[in-house]
C-alpha cells in the first residue's frame, strides 16, 4: 500500500481548523488519533479519520457543496459520493482521503448508526479531557477508551457491507431519527 506524501500532521491540523472555522468541529479518530495518544508509533497514514458529533450531516453536506477550499490557492474539497452513507461522509483534500464518522445521541447515549440500521454505542466521555499533541500542536482527539473499544468491536459495524456497492445512503432503510 502506498501512502500519500501530503498526509502529514500539518494537513491534519489544517483540516481540523477548516472544519472548526465552518462550525463543524471534529475529533481526531483512527490512526492519527492513536499516534497522537501514543497508542501506535509514528508512521505513514493512508487517510485522516475524524468524528463529528451532531444531529446529522446537513452542515457538512452544505460545506462540501459550497466548494469549500482548505487553502485559497487549492481546488475545492471533493466530496466522494461512493463513500456517502448514513454514518459517514468523505472528501479528498489534495490526494488524501478524509472520512468523517457521525456520532449522535440515541436514548441519551452517544452512538453511531452504521449503515442506517446498526447501532454502535460509544463510551463516555467521547473525547480525551485534554487535547493530544500531534506535530507539536494540540488536537482534539477521541478518547483512548473509544479508540481501543472501536478496534476491538469494529466487526459489530458489519464491515462486510463496506464492499457492498448496492448500499448507498439513498437505499438505506428508513429508521426513526435519533
Amino acid at each position: 500500500m502506498t501512502f500519500p506524501a501530503t498526509n502529514t500532521a500539518g494537513l491534519v491540523h489544517a483540516v481540523l481548523a477548516c472544519l472548526e472555522a465552518a462550525d463543524l468541529p471534529c475529533l481526531l479518530f483512527g490512526g492519527w488519533a492513536e499516534e497522537a495518544l501514543g497508542l501506535r508509533p509514528p508512521g505513514p497514514h493512508g487517510d485522516i479519520d475524524l468524528v463529528h458529533i451532531g444531529p446529522g450531516f446537513a452542515g457538512l453536506d452544505a460545506f462540501l457543496a459550497n466548494g469549500q477550499r482548505l487553502w485559497p490557492h487549492d481546488p475545492p474539497l471533493r466530496s466522494l459520493p461512493a463513500k456517502r452513507f448514513p454514518h459517514k461522509r468523505a472528501f479528498l483534500v489534495e490526494d488524501v482521503l478524509c472520512e468523517i464518522l457521525l456520532v449522535d445521541l440515541h436514548d441519551g447515549l452517544p452512538a453511531t448508526c452504521f449503515w442506517g440500521d446498526t447501532l454502535f454505542f460509544w463510551e463516555r466521555p467521547l473525547a480525551e479531557a485534554t487535547p493530544a499533541m500531534l506535530g507539536g500542536l494540540p488536537v482534539p482527539v477521541m478518547s483512548r477508551a473509544n479508540l481501543l473499544g472501536y478496534r476491538a468491536r469494529h466487526r459489530e459495524t458489519q464491515p462486510w457491507r463496506w464492499h457492498d456497492a448496492t448500499l448507498s445512503e439513498a437505499q438505506a432503510p428508513d429508521l426513526p431519527a435519533f
